[in-house]
């Protein structure tokens, strides 16, 4: 065993997992296309075999590669991948393309339309009076002129609490995480934390209403100002309407 290896902690297969992704991505490799091996990556990346063992482990299981006995590594289609590989592709900082960034926020918002709607049918007297404790905290920061950042996703992760429906709440907590690093940039601004405090006010009303339409319309409208901000704040591309 080397100094080196002794004196060294192991790298977390995490910090692997995003040099892989990186690679792939930088060498443009196609689907269906054979990768390095797991010694290559190690030699390449100048760390140990278990942590890329672990990270390409993790990888298969999110089915962004495949490993074939006696063959190799292959790359998978990007359709063949799970929800996670996407959070994994943001929190290693690789940027969307403009397709990924469009379907992202197409699902999201179809998502939280739907979830608008079931809450107003589905929700109780302890959901409204979560929303309204989450509201409550929202204004106590924005007096302060503190971000509300993680007001703005329990209120949203709230709403889909109220649904009833866990496999939808614990969907959307995957788009959550894909989009903490926009988020942080976008209440940023104190102005926009405010924008957004008034139409969760709206919201709320609307759902403990059971106003079903205008629940509706008003997290459109929400999402759709929110949506507009982000991709003028970070230059990204304009999303078209779907027809």
């Amino acid at each position: 065993m080397t100094e080196r290896n002794r004196t060294e902690k192991p790298e977390p297969p995490s910090n692997a997992i995003g040099k892989i992704l990186s690679f792939i991505r930088e060498r443009r490799y196609q689907p269906a296309e054979r990768l390095p091996s797991e010694r290559d990556f190690a030699e390449k990346f100048d760390t140990s075999r278990g942590a890329v063992r672990e990270a390409l482990a993790a990888l298969e299981a999110m089915r962004v590669i495949e490993r074939r006995p006696n063959s190799g590594i292959y790359l998978r289609h990007s359709d063949d991948s799970s929800i996670e590989a996407l959070v994994l592709h943001a929190e290693s900082g690789l940027p969307f393309q403009a397709n990924e960034i469009a379907d992202v926020f197409e699902v999201r918002r179809m998502l939280e339309v739907q979830a608008a709607r079931l809450a107003c049918t589905r929700r109780t007297p302890d959901n409204i009076r979560d929303l309204r404790a989450i509201l409550s905290d929202t204004e106590k920061r924005l007096a302060k002129k503190q971000t509300i950042e993680r007001e703005d996703e329990a209120f949203h992760l709230a709403i889909f609490a109220a649904t009833k429906n866990d496999i939808l709440l614990r969907v959307v907590k995957s788009f959550y995480e894909l989009s903490r690093q926009r988020r942080r940039i976008y209440f940023a601004d104190h102005n926009r934390g405010r924008r957004s405090y008034e139409d969760h006010c709206e919201i709320l009303e609307a759902i403990e209403g059971r106003r079903v339409g205008q629940a509706e319309q008003k997290m459109n409208e929400h999402l759709s100002q929110t949506i507009e901000t982000w991709q003028t704040l970070l230059g990204e591309p304009k999303i078209p309407a779907r027809r």
